[in-house]
This record gives C-alpha cells, structure tokens and sequence, in this order.
C-alpha cells in the first residue's frame, strides 16, 4: 500500500516522508522534511479515502475543519500547524514536530507522575483549551495519547481529528461516538449538549490516569465504560493525594456543577506549587459563552506568535511557554504588551463584525461609533414568551443571542433534558401527537427561539446555539422554548441561560 511506503516518498513536491510516528482512527503520522524550508516537520496523512462518495465528502470536510481548528489556535501548547496540501488524491496536514514521547508513551515507560508534576502540566493543558475554547473551538479527545511533550518537558496539545467549531456542523454519523469513551464527558455519552465544560471533564480524566496510575472510568467493554463514565463514580487512586480534590471537582457529571477554569487554575497552582491543600473549588453561578466575547477571561490566556503559513512562507514561533515550575503567585491580569494585545484583538473583532454587516447591507460607516448593549437573561421553559430585560430594538439593529448554559425538558416524565437546539429527529417525531403545542412548526420541539413583539408581526427565529439577525422594525426582543402555548408548560422543566447584545448604530 502507498501509506506503507516511507523514505523517498514525496509529498507535494516539497516534504519528504520517513518513517511512521503513529496511526490513528484520522490518520497516519509521518516523520518528514521540509525540503523547501529545510526543516523537520510532521506530516499527517487523513484517511479520507472511504466506500461512498458522501462518507468521503464528510471526511474531507473534517479534515479541512481539522486544520482550521489548530491553525487559529497559537498557543505554545497547541500543536503548530504549517501547510494543508493535497497529494496522491488525499489531504495532509504539515505540522511542527514535537520531538518527545506522548504522555501516554511517558507514563508506560517512566511510571505515574507526582501529583505536583500532573499539576504542572494540567496548567500548561488549561491555557491550551482556554486558547482552543476562546477560537470558539472544542478539542472533544483531550487525553494523554493526544498529549506530546517536548524535549524540555513541556506538553503540547495535539489531534484536533474530531474538533467541532463554533460555526460549523457536528460530522458524525447518526449513532457514532467519536472519541476515547473513556476521556468521553459525559454530556457527550448522553447526547447532551458540550462546550468547554466537557473538554476540562476530559482534562480532570486525563490528570487522574497519569497521576494515579489508572484510568477512573476503563471498564473490560465499551458498554461499561459508557455506563460508568455516565452514572458512576471515578475510581480515583490514593497516589492523586492532594490533586484528588480538583480532579473530583472537574470529573462531576453535570457540566454545571464543575469549577470555572479560573477555580481549576488556581487549584492547579497550589499543588503545582508543592500545597497540600488545593483550596476551595466552588461550583460556577453560570458559564461564559464562548467564543469568549471581546476581552473575556485575557487574564488567564497565553498567547504566541504562530501562525498558519503558506507554502513557501516562514512563521514566526510562539513568544513563550508556561513553565513546568509554578511562579511564586497566581496569574495576574496581563500588563504592557501582552494586555495591549488582547486590546487590539477585540478591537479588531468587532470591527470586523460591525464592518462587515455594513458593507453586506451597502450603507457606508457613519463617524459616530455603533452603540451595542448587552446582558445575560435566563428562559425558562415553563413560561410562554419572555421580554429580554435591558435592551431596546429598534428597526435595523444588529441582534445577537449567543446561548451560555442550561437544559430543559418539554416532558420531564418520559422526555430527556437537551439544549438549545431542541430535540433530534427521532424524539421531535415521537412528539407529533403534540404537535400543536409548538410555536414555530418548522422547528423541533426544545428549540430556542426568538421574535420582535410590537406594533406589527416580526418573524419568529430558531436560535439554537447562537443566532444574529437585523431587526424589521422596532419592537421588544422576547424569547421562549418551541413549547410555550399556554396549555402545554405544565410539564416542561429546566432553565437555559443566554447572552444577548443590540448593535445601535447612531
């Protein structure tokens, strides 16, 4: 097979292949060299070849979206990504090469970690996702297979294969798992929704088994992990010692229940730091919704310089790396170039949003600045339309509902809970004796949806997980669950936060 053939086998004219680094359900790894830039590099060969052409164009999409997903993340501990290319009719992913075992390879050979080096690398791991999880992706198989380590000990986190952007589709197969069932949050087995809560479960599962020796939730069958990864209790190992508290904290079965990443660091620091004692970990009041908007959370990010580079380009590599030696404090709030950054870049953001939506509607800028206002409101599925506290619409405004957390139910007795999204087909079918209860027939059952009420009728909107829309008149911006006639609450149960924003333009 060509997969097999390694030395002399060049790939695009430019990167010449050696030998195999490590296969995997995505892909093969390939240890190679950057002709052009005369530099090692690691190539990744997609296995997008498959039995009809619809599997192929949805692995070809994933593999695009795969890419997508490391390149927009620079971060000193996400893997580097340099080139896609397509050659011998497949896809490849040029990318730095890590010159160090995986985690995984790390902990076979060397045994288990201290729980104060598990700590200090679940820092370097949290400032990764928080970089992932701010570009509106999720990684989705955070384990220690997909953590590689550098010759100076650092991690880096790599295998984006199954990464869901933000603004994209979930490119699964009706029924498939995709991931490590065992690293699988368990909103994920359950068919929930996930958000970056589910990446720091996997991140809680992963800091057990390299500390502890074992992983919490592997079972002898796929079905028994799935069951004890959804309904039982992490078997966590007494080696954890100190780290125990925070990874009980970040394996809870409710996304709602784990700490905030900023309680995790700080836990994670305190050990790291060689403290007995983790400190409190309380449960978060409400997520932050991500993207993260603007200048969320900058205090706690780490940014580089890495960028993805076309063929024949150089890149600049990142500006620094989180140290495997804790600082003397906790992080702070960001000073001098670093803040200065983070400034820019939500300048820039919302530049280009109120920019573009200008030019799409063929009106010039005007010199006064948009004006855009915006709060958080909880929907409640018991309740028909509810008024958004906090914002006025006026005719051409630029809405945003962006949905932050929660779930909720329009059958609390024989209907599971879900997402803003609503329900998926074979549920929202078994519902159509009940048909007439919805308020927008086109949408299934749970969905999230939003309309103008004033002087004239406004269309009503599917928002799922988030939504923008310009607005046809002047009116007051409600929001209700697709269940919300007045004869069919009585049964429904659950909250669903969300953030809204109103762009004025004077």
């Amino acid at each position: 097979m060509r997969s097999e053939r390694g030395s002399g086998r060049l790939i695009a004219g430019r990167y010449l292949l050696h030998d195999i680094l490590g296969r995997g359900g995505m892909g093969t790894v390939w240890r190679a060299h950057d002709q052009l830039l005369d530099r090692p590099v690691a190539v990744k060969e997609l296995h997008i070849l498959a039995h009809d052409d619809e599997e192929h164009r949805t692995r070809l999409r994933r593999t695009i979206r795969e890419a997508r997903a490391v390149a927009r993340v620079p971060h000193p501990h996400v893997v580097g990504v340099h080139d896609l290319v397509e050659s011998e009719d497949r896809l490849w992913i040029v990318m730095e090469l890590v010159q160090g075992p995986s985690l995984a390879q790390h902990i076979v050979e060397s045994g288990p970690l201290t729980p104060q080096h598990a700590a200090s690398l679940g820092l370097q791991l949290l400032d990764a996702l928080e970089a992932v999880h701010a570009a509106g992706t999720l990684h989705r198989d955070v384990k220690p297979a997909n953590v590689l380590l550098r010759r100076d000990g650092n991690a880096v986190l790599t295998d984006f294969g199954i990464a869901a952007l933000d603004d994209g589709e979930f490119l699964t197969t009706t029924g498939e798992l995709i991931g490590s069932l065992e690293f699988m949050a368990p909103e994920r087995v359950m068919g929930a929704e996930v958000g970056p809560a589910s990446d720091l479960w996997s991140l809680g599962a992963t800091l057990a088994t390299v500390c502890g020796g074992q992983s919490p939730f592997r079972r002898p069958a796929r079905p028994a992990t799935l069951h004890a990864v959804a309904y039982q209790e992490p078997a966590l190992s007494e080696r954890l010692g100190p780290l125990r508290p925070v990874i009980e904290a970040l394996l809870r079965k409710s996304p709602e229940e784990r700490p905030t990443a900023a309680s995790a660091r700080s836990a994670l620091w305190r050990v790291a730091a060689g403290e007995m004692d983790s400190g409190p970990l309380p449960s978060p009041t409400g997520h932050v919704s991500w993207p993260a908007p603007g200048l969320a959370d900058a205090d706690t990010m780490t940014s580089g310089r890495q960028h993805l580079v076309p063929a024949g380009q150089t890149g600049q590599t990142a500006l620094h790396t989180t140290s495997l030696r804790p600082a003397p404090h906790p992080p702070s709030r960001p000073k001098g170039a670093k803040r200065l950054w983070w400034a820019l870049a939500g300048t820039a953001v919302l530049a280009a949003g109120v920019g573009g939506g200008l030019f799409v509607t063929g009106v010039l800028p005007l010199k006064k600045d948009p004006i855009t206002t915006t709060t958080r409101q909880a929907v409640k599925s018991t309740t028909g339309w509810q008024q958004v506290k906090g914002v006025s619409v006026r005719q051409g405004d630029r809405i945003t509902v962006r949905f932050v957390s929660g779930q909720w139910t329009v059958d609390h007795v024989n209907i599971p809970m879900t997402g803003p999204a609503g329900y998926n087909a074979a549920i929202d079918q078994s519902l159509d004796g009940a048909k007439d209860c919805k308020i927008k027939p086109a949408a299934p059952f749970g969905t999230l949806l939003a309309r103008l009420a004033g002087e004239k009728d406004h269309p009503i909107h599917s928002v799922g997980r988030n939504l923008t829309f310009k607005a046809a008149g002047n009116g007051t911006l409600q929001l209700a669950i697709n269940d919300a006639a007045d004869r069919c609450v009585h049964d429904n149960r659950g909250t669903v936060t969300v953030q809204v924003s109103v762009t004025h333009q004077p």
